[in-house]
């Protein structure tokens, strides 16, 4: 069994854009606007804010998979996936969008890698979302990351936790390394929370790659 885990947001940390919001913004009108802006000030929960852009929308929905399909990958973080095969560091993408456009986003850049994320199936009466991490006894995201975290945690290893939002932050703080870049590096200026901050991850992998944190090479 593997020693460490490295957790990963997607939107905003693998791929620069928040894609979900971006696209609902643009093509669904005022009522997903306004919904991100009631997430984004915590009036609303993530899950909610995801069924009111879904239902803000009427084209096909199709459009956000080819959206997805066309956006840009942050440069590093195929090298980021190398260097923790190197260490052999397990990786897992935990994203509080979907998978229904993260996994054209993959297939797109030519990625596998472990998801868990919030789901979208496409049905006879139209899209449905599921949530099957959300976590019932607080229910601000619709999929709860820091649980993920807690799993690991409880299998002794040493976590490394990467994003940049706001649904990142209850599991940055359970982690024992975190990147943190956009908000929640801000979270964790104003907790005290240790961090290492990044721009790219390009940084990431170097400071893996330059540092001891108690992660062995695979094979020594």
């Amino acid at each position: 069994m593997t020693r460490a885990a490295l957790f990963i947001d997607f939107d905003g940390t693998i791929s620069p854009v928040d894609i979900s919001n971006t696209f609902f913004t643009r093509f669904a009108g005022p009522d997903a606007v306004r919904a991100v802006e009631e997430w984004k000030r915590g009036l609303i929960s993530s899950s909610e804010c995801l069924e009111r852009e879904l239902a803000a929308y009427e084209g096909d929905i199709e459009r956000l998979r080819e959206f997805a399909g066309d956006q840009n990958i942050d440069p590093g973080f195929k090298g980021l996936l190398g260097e923790c095969l190197r260490r052999g560091v397990d990786v897992r993408v935990v994203s509080d969008g979907l998978d229904f456009y993260i996994e054209a986003f993959f297939d797109r850049h030519g990625l596998d890698v472990s998801l868990s994320s919030n789901r979208l199936l496409v049905t006879p009466r139209g899209p449905k979302l599921e949530f099957p991490y959300r976590n019932p006894e607080c229910g601000a995201c619709g999929n709860c990351k820091s649980s993920h975290v807690e799993r690991a945690k409880r299998d002794g290893k040493f976590i490394v936790y990467v994003g940049d939002g706001l649904s990142d932050r209850c599991a940055a703080g359970k982690a024992d390394l975190v990147f943190a870049k956009g908000a929640l590096r801000a979270y964790c200026e104003e907790r005290d929370i240790p961090h290492v901050a990044f721009d790219n991850l390009g940084q990431v992998a170097e400071h893996l790659r330059s540092t001891d944190i108690g992660i062995p090479i695979a094979g020594r």
